[in-house]
């Protein structure tokens, strides 16, 4: 039996969520957490299709040729709806309309996104929905994180934690299956950096996205040297920052915090898993010129950094801590 066929990678959720819908053992409600890119969407889209396919069983779950299945696996589906439910007044609508009959099916199904930004209310107020649903309505909650939800939300629901991707299986999938309009070199640093999301990666298989993304990753790669070199270029450059918003320095020190993890696993285990760096090569080049307990006191200081960013620090003053802190 093909199950989900098309899902790249969580075979784990593609045997137990899958079996479960086959033997008609399926749950009337599923937390589905993970990264972002990492199947959720479709996960949820294709357990869906399954559970109201019409030709179950029959060589391949869903199907994708009965009427049902192409619904939904279009979005066109009248019972299948798709929520961002992050306000109060969203949920109660879903509450309103949870005992009418299926339009189409034989269940309503409902997929709530990002259900780790919903307030407490809208929380509870989900919860009555979930404790006792009629028989023919079934929940989908994505989630980056389960630990936002009320635990009273977590155990009426079967969590799924969808995985992150390697770089091969990526590269290999869209190789074979995407429009690819960046070089080589550019699709192996988008990969890198999508930290094992496919859905990332595909999104950034854009000319100017990559082109964007490339220049980060040089900034980034810059101020890290610029921070361990610490001369008086390095200052000048530095201080050529002051002029980033508050959220562009944070992602920009979100890459500089992977580059320095990089570097420090690279010098003492030359096979480590890089998630920033394309070449190992590179990578080794400048950990060489650096001790551990130096590379090491620069990623505090910048997870520092990022901390006081989130409490409000100005930039000039948060770029210029680093310097002060990462030799503590």
């Amino acid at each position: 039996m093909d199950i989900f066929s098309g899902l790249i990678g969580n075979e784990e959720i593609k045997s137990s969520l899958g079996n479960a819908i086959l033997e008609s053992q399926f749950l009337h409600a599923y937390i589905i957490e993970g990264p972002e890119g990492t199947g959720k969407h479709t996960i949820a889209r294709l357990a869906s299709a399954s559970i109201l396919c019409k030709n179950k069983g029959h060589g391949k779950i869903p199907c994708g040729t009965c009427n049902s299945c192409m619904k939904i696996l279009s979005d066109n589906c009248a019972d299948v709806r798709f929520y961002d439910a992050f306000k109060i007044d969203e949920v109660r609508k879903i509450k309103e309309n949870l005992y009418d009959s299926a339009t189409e099916c034989e269940y309503k199904i409902y997929i709530l996104n990002d259900v780790q930004k919903m307030n407490v209310k809208a929380q509870n107020a989900l919860l009555i929905s979930l404790e006792e649903p009629p028989p023919h309505v079934l929940f989908f909650l994505l989630t980056t994180d389960s630990s936002y939800l009320l635990e009273t939300i977590r155990s009426r629901a079967q969590i799924l934690r969808t995985k992150p991707l390697d770089s091969d299986t990526i590269y290999n999938y869209v190789r074979k299956n995407c429009k690819i309009t960046v070089g080589d070199d550019a699709l192996k640093e988008i990969i890198v950096a999508s930290g094992g999301s496919l859905g990332y990666v595909i999104d950034m298989l854009d000319e100017k996205k990559s082109q964007a993304l490339s220049k980060d990753r040089e900034r980034a790669k810059a101020l890290v040297c610029a921070y361990l070199n610490d001369n008086s270029e390095s200052i000048s450059f530095i201080t050529s920052l002051f002029f980033l918003q508050r959220d562009k320095l944070k992602d920009l020190l979100s890459m500089c915090a992977v580059a320095v993890r990089d570097l420090a696993l690279v010098k003492k285990y030359r096979g480590a898993t890089l998630c920033f760096f394309t070449s190992t090569e590179e990578a080794l080049e400048l950990a060489t010129k650096h001790s551990v307990r130096k590379l090491l006191g620069l990623y505090e200081a910048i997870d520092e950094a990022i901390e006081d960013l989130n409490s409000n620090a100005s930039v000039s003053n948060t770029l210029v801590s680093i310097l002060t802190k990462k030799g503590k």
